[in-house]
């Protein structure tokens, strides 16, 4: 019998979930779930489809006033078979040493590449689409390795710094192909804290360099595969009344010996307006808001007519803690002649508990 390292993965997460639920005395466990429905209006057929694309599992654990733990399951459509597979997405130890203060922080095992997982609370919308960095493969969303993190302000309210070494490989597919290490610097600022009306707003960077992760061939050296990502992003909040985000990506990769350079973009741009403070405070419209995003993609800068534009537009309710629906329209414009543009309409739901 074959026993898959997906299998395997699955087997040690349940195994080391009980290990920390049994022996750590603050355990809190959750879950979050993500699920649409879908019509396809490019076709006149107007196929129709009901998704479940993700649903997480996470465990986090105080063991100690210095150390926690986290461990996060990610349920997903599997790649060739008609079913879901288990993949573990975190599994990484905190540590706050006395030295520290309780200002600094390192981390050790499978953990979020910062970036993304603060750009999604930004953006605030994972559940309907990702972030463009993560929607365009220029970042892994989780990667194995160790980083060291400084907190800016009390209890980090005014950012933090960190500095992390990865693997370079991915939470999906773990093998390292070479003997390279990525590294990273990311820092999140914000700088109007103390202002009551802007106080959500934010701004934060990342520089990330490293390898592909390849095997080099024979007579090949692993530079020629290297790659590097510039990101900035931030969030501009006035009240609860309207966000306005912007998140900029520049992707370099490196093609092999005698190749040049692949270079891409991504660049993404949402605003949200919300009902809450403009309307009566019994009516039931202060549960809206009304939002857009528009992403621009350029697959190659040195290739004429092969980028996209893609605009998402809807309406989302909040009626609760812990549950979003969003009724949104997407579509996708092509700059080369010969592409139609692609149209759905979306209804997404988010459950967390």
């Amino acid at each position: 019998m074959t026993i898959s390292r997906k299998t395997v993965i699955a087997a040690m997460m349940v195994l080391l979930t009980g290990a920390v639920v049994g022996e750590a005395g603050e355990t809190t466990v959750g879950g979050t779930l993500f699920a649409h429905w879908k019509m396809d209006l490019t076709e006149a057929a107007g196929a129709s489809e009901f998704g479940l694309s993700r649903a997480y599992v996470t465990v986090k654990s105080k063991l100690s006033e210095r150390t926690s733990a986290r461990i996060t399951a990610d349920l997903r459509e599997a790649d060739g078979f008609d079913g879901y597979s288990i993949v573990l997405k975190y599994g990484y130890l905190d540590w706050k040493p006395g030295f520290g203060k309780g200002v600094y922080r390192f981390r050790f095992g499978l953990q979020p590449t910062l970036y993304i997982d603060e750009m999604n609370k930004l953006w605030g919308r994972r559940y309907l689409m990702k972030t463009v960095g993560d929607l365009r493969g220029f970042l892994t969303t989780s990667d194995l390795g160790v980083g060291a993190m400084l907190d800016l302000g009390e209890k980090g309210r005014a950012g933090h710094v960190a500095l992390n070494i990865w693997n370079g490989t991915s939470y999906t597919d773990i093998e390292e192909r070479n003997r390279r290490k990525d590294l990273s610097v990311f820092a999140r600022f914000a700088p109007l804290r103390g202002r009551p009306d802007l106080e959500r707003s934010a701004i934060q960077g990342q520089v990330y360099v490293g390898a592909l992760n390849v095997a080099p061939g024979e007579g090949e050296e692993i530079s020629d595969y290297d790659h590097s990502l510039f990101s900035i992003g931030g969030l501009l909040a006035y009240r609860r009344t309207l966000d306005i985000g912007v998140d900029v990506n520049f992707y370099r990769e490196g093609q092999g010996p005698g190749a040049d350079d692949l270079k891409q973009t991504g660049h993404s741009f949402f605003l949200t307006l919300y009902l809450s403070d403009l309307v009566a405070a019994d009516s039931p419209l202060r549960t809206l808001n009304f939002f857009g995003r528009v992403d621009m993609y350029d697959p190659d800068a040195y290739a004429d007519d092969d980028g996209e534009t893609t605009v998402v537009a809807g309406v989302e309710c909040v009626p609760v803690s812990g549950f979003k629906a969003s009724l949104n329209w997407r579509s996708t414009s092509f700059q080369a002649d010969d592409r139609d543009s692609a149209k759905f309409m979306y209804l997404n739901t988010l459950v967390a508990f």
